[in-house]
């Protein structure tokens, strides 16, 4: 009878002092190496599988009317394609093209504007509204970069007749004269 209760007290002992998760880890010590192996190879099939997916090209597109077309694999032809669907002229293109410039300058004027002004902000305020400040000035630097970038990629796509994805548009040679001019 003795041993069912000096069980119950080691047990009640055992669990105030041993925290729960350190037994669940002591029984898991071995197996750890097993664990994370296997949870790398779930990653690297997870990771190939979005790759293989993302590599996977729009193919049809379902305008308003409920007509189904085939896009053409060369990015001018799709550039054309889009042309024709929305009805554009010469003259409505050269708008859309000089209205994508003006957006981008005007991204790129307000990023510097707003920098600067949180950047004065800083040394007239308190210090501990400065410390928020230094944080918001970098994410409206970050922000207007990539706006910047964005309007720069559609006025190159524009300009070229060409519907490319960023990456190749990175690559480009005169790539900062996209960017700034």
């Amino acid at each position: 009878m003795a041993d069912p209760k000096l069980r119950r007290v080691a047990k009640v002992a055992n669990s105030a002092l041993v925290p729960k998760g350190v037994g669940l880890a002591v029984g898991q010590f071995g197996r750890s190496k097993q664990n994370l192996s296997e949870a790398w190879q779930a990653a690297r099939e997870t990771r190939q599988r979005l790759l293989n997916e993302s590599k996977l090209p729009v193919k049809t597109v379902i305008l308003k009317d409920g007509t189904e077309h085939y896009l053409p694999a060369d990015p001018s032809e799709r550039f054309e394609f889009l042309y024709r669907v929305m009805d554009w002229s010469p003259a409505h293109h050269g708008s859309q093209i000089r209205a994508a410039r003006r957006a981008k300058h005007g991204s790129i004027m307000m990023t510097i504007l707003s920098f600067a002004l949180v950047c004065f902000m800083i040394f007239n305020v308190p210090m501990w509204i400065a410390f928020l400040l230094i944080p918001t000035s970098l994410t409206v630097l970050a922000v207007g970069a990539a706006t910047t970038f964005r309007w720069a990629l559609i006025e190159y796509q524009y300009t070229r007749r060409s519907l490319i994805n960023f990456k190749t548009f990175i690559v480009q040679p005169k790539f900062f004269r996209w960017i700034f001019c």
